[in-house]
């Protein structure tokens, strides 16, 4: 058994020395320091996965044991294991072990080309101090943000508890406003009621004297084109009508609606709308311009021309008596003077209602407004509440865009006034660690042929709000770049040694 031991203790003396060179300390290469715990046994190694156990020299022996990868985090045996590089001076780095001597340097301290033709040079310090200085930079950036930050979550503490004690106020107001505003639609209803009814008293005594009125002149015009008595009127007869005179017969049946006659109890329903209609067709027929005429004969004929001018105006003044006159039955009179001040009574009424009606609706929509402003998630200090109602412009030359928190995003070409809209506020869309990392807005226009618009808003520390720049990873999908202090942390909470130095 001993002799057995002999060979086995002293490759892993070899293991454990190669292991110290590469400063894995005892731990096998590619291991992290996490993981040592599951390299300690130097007897046996369990694959990760339960699945089987293998003598611990086998581990880093190029050799793929395990089908998780793990017996072989220094090699690149198994596709699927996982190389550490300890990177000391910047940051640790894991890489798939694939990579390992592939000839080409993932690790900053080159430990993943330990076994290939190429000789990475350590760059690790050169990272580490320029990760350092950015940090610090970065460092002094959330420093002034934060400083704003705290300036933000006091104002929008104080928005929120403004809004939240301006709605006991308002509905204090609202409470008063109630009573006016039912007294003054009781008072409304209650005028035009009165007005409905003197109205509908004198338009109807106005409709039945209207309608005797049509009757009597419908009779009289009946009268007058039945010229032989016979109670029956023909499209001939409509030329005994002045102005009608020169209707052609087409005209005449045209305007009877092609019966042949008509009687007296048929013509008020059926005929008397379509001659007042006719009638006032010709009466805006233009007069024919007399054609000249020799004086001399104009002097001969003067005499008869008088004899027969007074024998036709007595012709006309009988026939025009019963030629029906569109003024007399459709232009209703002025209601009476009880009845329009009713009316002016009523105008008074709905008025005043309708001022206490918004004065009511006013105080409705400040209230909704003031607690939806007060129930909203600005951040867990409330920082991001004075942004809302802003817009952050970024001109990126071609096009301008627009960032408007809580509210909209928008894309305008900067040679033109129209405006697309890029999406709506939908909500926080950060991980779960920090939802406050990132906003979606969406259900902007539809793109030509395409889906509807939608942006991505991710948000980091800066000392001001601005957008710092704007892509479309795929079609009809935005992502905005953000900058605001309400991203900044306390400065006391960053580490600008935040490198991974392991022993």
């Amino acid at each position: 058994m001993a002799t057995f031991l002999k060979p086995c203790i002293f490759a892993l003396l070899i293991i454990a020395i190669g292991a110290n060179d590469t400063g894995y300390g005892n731990r096998p290469r590619g291991v992290p320091l996490s993981k040592a715990g599951l390299y300690s046994d130097s007897l046996e190694f369990e694959c990760f996965d339960g699945s089987k156990k293998i003598p611990f020299e086998q581990v880093n022996d190029d050799y793929c044991d395990c089908a998780d990868g793990s017996d072989e985090p220094g090699t690149s045996a198994c596709s699927n294991g996982v190389f550490h590089c300890i990177n000391k001076g910047y940051k640790a780095l894991d890489v798939p072990s694939s990579r390992v001597n592939d000839l080409i340097c993932d690790c900053c301290d080159g430990s993943d080309e330990w076994d290939s033709e190429v000789t990475c040079p350590n760059t690790c310090n050169e990272f580490g101090a320029e990760s350092r200085r950015a940090a610090e930079e970065f460092k002094k950036i959330s420093a002034a943000g934060f400083a704003t930050r705290k300036q933000l979550s006091e104002e929008g503490q104080k928005l929120v508890a403004e809004k939240t004690g301006g709605v006991i106020e308002l509905k204090k107001q609202l409470d008063e406003l109630t009573p006016l505003k039912t007294a003054a639609e009781a008072k409304k209803t209650e005028a035009e009621e009165k007005e409905r009814e003197a109205k509908a008293a004198e338009d109807s005594a106005w409709e039945t004297a209207r309608a005797e009125k049509r009757k009597v002149k419908a009779e009289e015009l009946f009268k007058a084109l039945d010229g032989d008595n016979d109670s029956k009127v023909t499209p001939a007869d409509l030329k005994l009508l002045p102005g009608l005179d020169a209707i052609t017969d087409d005209e005449a049946k045209a305007v009877f609606n092609g019966a042949e006659e008509v009687t007296s109890e048929e013509f008020l329903d059926k005929l008397f709308d379509n001659i007042r209609r006719k009638v006032r067709e010709s009466r805006k027929d233009p007069e024919p311009i007399p054609a000249e005429s020799d004086p001399e004969a104009e002097v001969d004929h003067e005499e008869d021309e008088d004899h027969e001018s007074e024998s036709e105006a007595d012709t006309e003044s009988h026939d025009e008596s019963a030629t029906p006159d569109e003024d007399e039955f459709d232009h209703r009179p002025p209601y009476s003077a009880e009845t329009q001040a009713l009316i002016d009574a009523s105008a008074t009424a709905r008025s005043e209602f309708e001022a206490v009606l918004s004065q009511y609706s006013e105080v409705e929509v400040k209230i909704r407004d003031a607690e939806n402003f007060a129930e909203f998630d600005y951040g867990t200090d409330h920082a991001w509440a004075p942004l809302k109602g802003q817009c952050f412009e970024f001109n990126e030359g071609k096009y301008i865009y627009k960032f408007c928190p809580f509210d909209k995003t928008t894309q305008k070409d900067s040679s033109g006034y129209s405006e697309v809209t890029l999406g709506y506020w939908k909500g926080w869309a950060g991980p779960e660690a920090n939802k406050y990392a990132a906003q979606q807005y969406d259900r902007g226009q539809s793109c030509w042929n395409g889906p509807e618009r939608s942006t991505f808003v991710a948000i980091k520390c800066g000392a001001e709000t601005k957008v710092t720049a704007v892509v479309e990873p795929a079609k009809c999908e935005y992502q905005f770049n953000v900058e605001t202090p309400v991203a900044c942390r306390d400065p006391k909470e960053i580490n600008v040694d935040n490198y991974h130095e392991e022993l």
